[in-house]
This record gives structure tokens, C-alpha cells and sequence, in this order.
């Protein structure tokens, strides 16, 4: 159990870009979850909306699969690095969390 988030597999990033490049902003959802680690002041700031731009217009920096399946896909934003973590299904990607951390993981 404290292992599925763990990644076990680098993605390229062009293969990543590929799987989702037919995915319309529609068919991705946030869920319950989605914004759980975020303060009050964060929650301002972040709405579905701004994440779903930054799955389908920007270019991540590292992409891994997740021992639980998941995707963690990480973006430079201003001086930060993201963490998103996505179900990624065949009609639609779930948002199923999002945080900012300070270093990307070593595969």
C-alpha cells in the first residue's frame, strides 16, 4: 500500500503527448479529490479549468507510470515543479490530485 504511488516506469514524453493529443478539455474531469492538499488561498488560484490547459497545452518535463497505474506528469509552473497525478481512461482523464514539489524523481 505505501508503494502505489511509487514510479516504477519512466514514459517518453512524446508518447505521452500521443496518447493524449485526441482528448478534448470535455473529457477531462477533476474529481473529489483533485484539490484535497490545497490550502484556501491555493483554491483561488487552481480551478479545473488552469489544469486542464496545462494537460492539453503545455509540454511536461517528466512523465512516469505509477505502481497503482496512474500517471504523474510533471510541469515547470513559474518556479515551481507540479505534480499531477492522472487516470488516464479511454474516453477520459481523471485529475485525481495536483502538488508542488521540489524535485522530480529518479528513475
Amino acid at each position: 500500500m505505501a508503494y502505489e504511488n511509487l514510479i516504477v516506469k519512466k514514459i517518453e514524453i512524446n508518447e505521452f503527448l500521443e496518447i493524449i493529443k485526441d482528448y478534448k478539455s470535455e473529457q477531462i474531469e477533476c474529481t473529489g479529490h483533485t484539490f484535497f492538499r490545497l490550502s484556501e488561498g491555493q483554491r483561488k488560484i487552481f480551478k479545473c479549468e488552469k489544469l486542464k490547459e496545462f494537460i492539453l497545452y503545455e509540454e511536461p518535463i517528466f512523465v512516469g507510470l505509477q505502481e497503482n497505474g496512474n500517471h504523474a506528469i510533471y510541469y515547470k509552473h513559474d518556479k515551481k515543479t507540479m505534480r499531477m497525478i492522472l487516470d488516464l481512461q479511454y474516453q477520459k482523464i481523471n485529475i485525481v490530485s495536483f502538488y508542488f514539489t521540489n524535485q522530480l524523481p529518479r528513475i
